[in-house]
């Protein structure tokens, strides 16, 4: 039994060698790719804060109003593209293939939309309609949400986000890129390059705006509502680990399919 699951390790990991040395791109972006996984939360980081710095006003009036304000369309927009795409990918080949792969695409796209379906409480900000008298009885926003109801829906999966960042985003790409490819097939395909750490990185920014702005640090105020630009990054860092995980299926498709015939 130990030689079988030895072998099938050993093919797992000849699976991902091939499809990491013929598709390096899926794995580590190329230089010309630094554009766009810097430049857009980078971009996106300075247009919030020029917003909320220099013009405060239209900060508040156009950017953070619950349901359309650009943060809020957002916070639901994200999410649900990433969502969305997770559900493709149920039925690429390689997802098809493996259990676990299949579960975890699953989850992730679970998890996606569950994300886009809470910010704009499953429809009610677009079509405004009323909150049932129960509902509204344990929720303190009296919306048509969980994440305003109990701390396990709203805390608990923020501090699991946040803690997948940290790790994820920023401690694991650092190891790996370090010391190299890990040898566990399931990292190797789950943990994401340093592609990540440029937004991974600005979220860690507006956490400490935010730490500061609930402590009272500052004797000014840097931003009105900081939680509401941090959660854009968290959202844009799923969407853009959704990206990398598509091109990395899309890599061992490639692989899989000579073997196919």
């Amino acid at each position: 039994m130990a030689t079988a699951d030895n072998n099938d390790s050993r093919d797992k990991m000849a699976w991902l060698d091939r499809a990491e040395s013929r598709f390096s791109e899926a794995w580590t972006p190329q230089p010309g790719e630094w554009v766009v996984w810097a430049g857009l939360p980078l971009l996106l980081a300075a247009l919030i804060l020029t917003f909320a710095i220099f013009y405060p006003d239209i900060y508040a009036t156009r950017f953070l109003p619950e349901g359309y304000g650009v943060l809020e369309v957002l916070h639901f927009v994200l999410p649900l593209v990433a969502g969305v795409m997770c559900l493709a990918l149920l039925f690429h080949p390689t997802v098809r293939a493996n259990g676990i792969i299949k579960a975890m695409t699953v989850i992730f796209a679970i998890a996606c939309i569950y994300i886009a379906g809470e910010e704009h409480s499953w429809g009610q900000h677009f079509f405004g309609w009323s909150t049932p008298d129960a509902w509204s009885a344990i929720n303190r926003q009296q919306e048509t949400n969980l994440h305003n109801t109990l701390g396990i829906f709203n805390h608990t999966p923020q501090k699991i986000l946040e803690f997948g960042i940290l790790i994820g985003g920023i401690i694991l790409p650092l190891w790996r890129h370090f010391k190299g490819p890990f040898t566990n097939w399931f990292l190797r395909l789950y943990v994401p390059s340093l592609a990540l750490m440029p937004v991974a990185l600005t979220a860690v920014v507006f956490k400490i705006i935010k730490w500061t702005y609930s402590h009272n640090l500052l004797e000014f105020q840097i931003m009105a509502r900081p939680s509401e630009a941090l959660e854009t990054f968290y959202y844009l860092f799923i969407l853009l680990y959704v990206i990398l995980y598509l091109r990395r299926i899309r890599a061992l498709d490639a692989t899989l399919q000579p073997s196919a015939g």
